[in-house]
């Protein structure tokens, strides 16, 4: 009986313990709301002090996803530049939403986003498909020092790859193979395992079989 069933919890971790246990000055409300204004800063394009912005990022910054990086504050912005997302996608809306203070590392927030829109702009010079956007959703990260400034920022990382239209990518990956740009290599193509992998996979089925 499924409705007996509730009530019974697995072993959770006491995560307002941790939290109080920590020695990270910057309480978890405030970490969050410093989060949420990062992210809007970075939204706007004024996140790296530009354009009459506060510079969010520490001396000792690191971007990192998936595949690509870590890249320190320059590698990070003209990374985004190359790319010029707002054009390609001048109506993404990235549906920014789940943040929380991680309770193992009280100096991190963790939120989840999910893209969706249309590519009504051109891409590196190529003309807009039209074609709309959904990605699965992913966690994204931002690590915070005592000052209040972001040291670490990951994004991309997919909950579930079976969701949305990017072949299970995230990020920008995700964004151009959804509108049929997938970058050329294998990072930015979807999973496919590897020939060893699936001989391997094939001959843990048949052993299974035997018995």
């Amino acid at each position: 009986d499924l409705a007996a069933a509730i009530g019974n919890e697995p072993p959770l971790c006491d995560e307002a313990a941790l939290l109080a246990a920590s020695t990270f000055p910057i309480d978890p409300d405030t970490l969050v709301g410093l989060a949420k204004a990062f992210v809007a800063a970075q939204v706007a394009g004024t996140a790296d002090g530009s354009n009459g912005g506060s510079d969010w990022f520490a001396p000792d910054f690191r971007f990192v996803a998936p595949v690509v990086g870590p890249f320190d504050k320059a590698e990070f912005i003209d990374s985004l530049k190359s790319f010029e997302l707002r054009t390609a996608f001048p109506n993404l809306n990235s549906n920014f939403h789940h943040f929380r203070v991680c309770p193992f590392e009280p100096n991190r927030v963790w939120f989840s986003i999910k893209f969706v829109g249309t590519n009504d702009g051109p891409v590196l010079g190529r003309p807009a498909t039209g074609r709309k956007v959904e990605s699965p959703v992913q966690a994204h990260s931002l690590t915070f020092n005592e000052k209040g400034e972001v040291q670490k920022l990951t994004i991309g990382y997919v909950l579930d790859k079976e969701t949305g239209n990017t072949g299970g990518l995230g990020g920008v990956f995700g964004l151009f193979y959804a509108i049929g740009y997938a970058l050329p290599f294998p990072e930015a193509q979807p999973y496919k395992p590897s020939p060893l992998y699936g001989a391997l996979m094939g001959a843990n089925r048949f052993i299974q079989d035997q018995f």
